[in-house]
């Protein structure tokens, strides 16, 4: 937790996300992600109990009020932190973190995850185990958040192309 961390400045905060803090299968994910991010030797933080909600789904259905409240919450706990980077699992959250949140003076560089993944493997910084192979075949489908309105499409693909013995990444008929 950041808060434990002192005056230390972390390269990382880890944005969990609702999904991520209370799903079961998104916590799996979470989980084996923290697990990547270790052994890559990531130095990053979590706000922990002090995360609330981006305030995305408030303003997409309308509630502006219940936005702009969070944001203000969530700006002032993060301006009490030192980070350099935040980075997010959830498209609506890194949405929000990077490209709404700049209204309420928040500045920060902002990742979603399969950025940093991208980054790290190209680095040679996640280990991976050439003798473990995926015999499968895998389709990934663009999430909204992360393709149509951040334009961000190479990065979870290069991700998946660079693990070892993965026979093909099939693409949906409407991808990109």
């Amino acid at each position: 937790v950041i808060a434990d961390q002192g005056d230390r400045e972390v390269e990382y905060l880890f944005w969990v996300g609702c999904a991520g803090s209370t799903d079961d299968r998104a916590k799996k994910v979470q989980k084996a992600l923290v697990r990547i991010l270790k052994t890559s030797g990531v130095d990053f933080a979590i706000l922990g109990c002090e995360e609330k909600c981006t305030g995305d789904p408030a303003r997409r259905m309308g509630n502006e009020y219940l936005f702009d409240m969070l944001a203000q919450e969530n700006v002032a706990t993060l301006q009490q932190y030192k980070f350099k980077k935040i980075f997010t699992t959830c498209p609506h959250c890194f949405n929000s973190l990077a490209h709404e949140y700049g209204e309420y003076g928040a500045d920060y560089t902002v990742q979603h995850h399969t950025q940093l993944l991208s980054e790290l493997m190209k680095d040679k910084r996640i280990p991976l185990d050439d003798k473990k192979k995926i015999e499968e075949e895998i389709t990934f489908h663009d999430p909204c958040y992360l393709g149509r309105y951040n334009d961000k499409y190479d990065e979870p693909r290069d991700t998946l192309i660079q693990l070892p013995g993965l026979n093909k990444v099939n693409e949906m008929p409407r991808n990109k």
